[in-house]
């Protein structure tokens, strides 16, 4: 395997050559300073795991569109005052949203809104490719997957990492600690005295980031509806077989990943947080495009990186740099980029890339707005 290193801040710095796109944003706070002040108390973690070890209170975000054409953005519409909105996805003619613990999506039928006990600050969700009725639901808070049937709100499939071979965590003094929510194996598991948590009550039980098992922040289908999952804590791309429930390394050795995609048969792309990197796996080599290198960084960040997420768009690649405020447009081809600014106090987690085509979602998501 060969690997191929670039240095984005070495390429030419053009606002000229993409053409003008619109983008949905969701802004999971509308504080990005106090979740940069938790990520470097984080870094000091003994566990060595990213993420926060005490619960902390919901934030209040929103959701930005955004028209961006020679190096600027203009905001079209803003939502505010969203629980935890993270997860995005466009299928053209529909729409889907996920809050802390539901997942909308405006369709041209209308509204449809469904959630689950086990929906614990979910961070994405997908449409099918083939099955148009579907939807992929990551519920990032308890190590968990969903299919659903968006107009009926049936639930077709669930995988949860602590029933299929990723139970271990650390707890609160860094020990090992095994997670279930099984009762017989909370039971086998306190005769044989082994440190674990059980998971009896989703709805008043909770798991801190730094004590999950697998911390799955991305979900996401390839062409034909197979399933990647981005492991944060592992640092990996896992492909799950929706039959037995394993699970394979597609992708590893990444810090705090995001956006586990199958861009095409044999092409992975990932977004490498930690080290502010982009990556692609084809099948003999590794293309790695590094942005510490480049200008307008948060100065209280230090050496620290996070580019949050990347989607692919054509030829180009759209790369969300949270110490930069920016939205940075990648041309691997050309081997230029641009860096366009964003509120500085907006912490954006994910982005999807809009055709023009899809609903209105301003009135819709007004009935989920919540009091500050």
């Amino acid at each position: 395997m060969t690997e191929q290193l670039y240095n984005i801040s070495d390429w030419q710095r053009n606002s000229d050559f993409y053409p003008a796109v619109e983008i949905l944003l969701s802004i999971k706070s509308f504080d990005l300073a106090a979740i940069r002040q938790r990520y470097l108390q984080a870094r000091k973690n003994l566990s060595g795991k990213g993420g926060s070890v005490e619960r902390r209170a919901v934030s209040l975000g929103g959701l930005a569109q955004l028209k961006m054409h020679g190096g600027k953005a203009q905001t079209l519409h803003l939502v505010e005052h969203l629980k935890e909105p993270r997860g995005l996805s466009s299928a053209g003619d529909r729409l889907a949203f996920s809050l802390e613990n539901r997942v909308i999506i405006i369709d041209e039928n209308g509204e449809h809104s469904f959630s689950n006990p086990w929906f614990s600050y979910i961070h994405t969700v997908a449409f099918h490719p083939l099955k148009k009725d579907v939807v992929l639901v990551s519920s990032s808070g308890f190590d968990a997957l969903f299919e659903y049937h968006y107009p009926s709100g049936e639930k077709l499939w669930e995988w949860f990492a602590w029933e299929n071979g990723l139970n271990k965590a650390h707890g609160a003094d860094g020990e090992d600690i095994y997670l279930t929510r099984s009762e017989d194996q909370h039971l086998s598991w306190q005769a044989e005295g082994l440190q674990h948590l059980y998971i009896s009550n989703p709805e008043k039980d909770h798991l801190p980031t730094a004590q999950r098992a697998a911390f799955i922040n991305t979900a996401s289908y390839d062409a034909v509806g197979n399933i990647q999952a981005t492991l944060f804590h592992e640092g990996s791309v896992r492909s799950i077989n929706r039959q037995d429930g394993s699970s394979k390394i597609i992708l590893k050795g990444l810090k705090f990943p995001h956006g586990g995609f199958l861009i095409s048969e044999d092409r992975v792309m990932a977004t490498n947080t930690g080290k502010g990197e982009l990556w692609i796996k084809s099948k003999n080599e590794i293309q790695k495009f590094i942005g510490d290198g480049l200008a307008n960084k948060a100065s209280e960040m230090g050496d620290a990186e996070w580019w949050q997420n990347a989607v692919s768009w054509g030829d180009y690649f759209l790369v969300i740099d949270s110490n930069r405020n920016s939205i940075i447009v990648l041309d691997p081809k050309q081997k230029q980029y641009d860096l366009i600014a964003f509120d500085a106090n907006w912490a954006v987690q994910d982005l999807v890339i809009l055709n023009g085509s899809e609903p209105s979602f301003s009135e819709v998501l007004e009935q989920y707005q919540a009091e500050e």
